[in-house]
């Protein structure tokens, strides 16, 4: 049987496991008081919605956030050491081929077993998609949003380079 949690789990996230089942994260979330104390994790005090993780096996529990990111990169801290150092992939596929030739591109470059145990992976993502996504890692994992790289030249500075070329040759 579960624990009994003090607050609930936030909606689309997975269960939190059985007591001394191996970890895995949750984030719970909750609606602070009036005049409630942030404490210093909580980066905006002026939001009232706050998310933390929560181990199962263990009963880790990360500090309170007020971004449900933040809890979910918490809790992978904890469940999951290393996980910050794996390989980014491309976005995840939606369905058939090209999402079982990026799972076996997963499988084949983190580490044996990672997937197994419900590991992250690490994805290329763009604005607004960045919320870290319960289960979509092969294996059911967290799919953690990782900013696509920008180049340091973009349109408008190309645009600008250019009629300022041509103004002044």
């Amino acid at each position: 049987m579960a624990p009994d949690l003090p607050v609930p789990i936030a909606p689309t996230h997975p269960g939190p496991g059985e007591p001394g089942s191996p970890c895995r994260v949750t984030v719970c979330s909750w609606w602070a008081e009036d005049g409630e104390v942030a404490s210093p994790t909580v980066a905006d005090p002026s939001y009232h919605l706050r998310f933390r993780s929560h181990c199962g096996g263990c009963g880790h529990e990360g500090p309170a956030r007020s971004c449900e990111n933040a809890a979910v990169e918490d809790g992978c801290d904890h469940a999951y050491p290393g996980w910050r150092r794996l390989p980014v992939m491309e976005h995840r596929p939606y369905e058939g081929a090209p999402l079982k030739r990026w799972e076996a591109e997963c499988r084949r470059v983190y580490p044996p077993g990672w997937f197994d145990q419900q590991g992250p992976v690490r994805a290329y993502r763009t604005p607004p998609g960045m919320r870290h996504v319960p289960g979509y890692a092969p294996g059911g994992g967290y799919s953690i949003a990782v900013l696509v790289p920008r180049l340091p030249f973009t349109r408008a500075a190309f645009a600008a380079a250019t009629v300022q070329d041509a103004l002044f040759p």
